[in-house]
Parts: C-alpha cells; sequence; structure tokens
C-alpha cells in the first residue's frame, strides 16, 4: 500500500503497487465489513484512478 484515505471513516480506500502494477482497494468496515478491488492495472492508470477518487471525479 502507498497512500490510503483516512482508516477512522466507515469507508476508506487505500492505492496499492506492486511490481508496476497498481490498484485501488475500497474497505467497509462496520458490522458487515467488506472488500472491493480494482482491476490491477499500469502504475500511472493506477494513479490516475486514485486522483479521480480524491477528487470526486471517479465514476
Amino acid at each position: 500500500m502507498t497512500e490510503w484515505t483516512c482508516s477512522c471513516r466507515s469507508v476508506y480506500y487505500e492505492l496499492c503497487q506492486a511490481g508496476g502494477l497498481g490498484f485501488v482497494r475500497r474497505v467497509v468496515q462496520g458490522e458487515d465489513p467488506a472488500v472491493a478491488e480494482t482491476s490491477r492495472v499500469r502504475l500511472a492508470e493506477a494513479r490516475v484512478m486514485w486522483h479521480a477518487l480524491l477528487t470526486g471525479l471517479a465514476r
């Protein structure tokens, strides 16, 4: 993991990378916890997704 949003929230995100690939992980905490991840893409593409998420432009 290289970057993350605040884990004090009920939903937080992590930017993960390894071997030149990256993905974004979404973690839902609480009674019914869940984890979802994007597909692995080139790190540059993962950073674009991360930026879009942080600026409210992600879909």
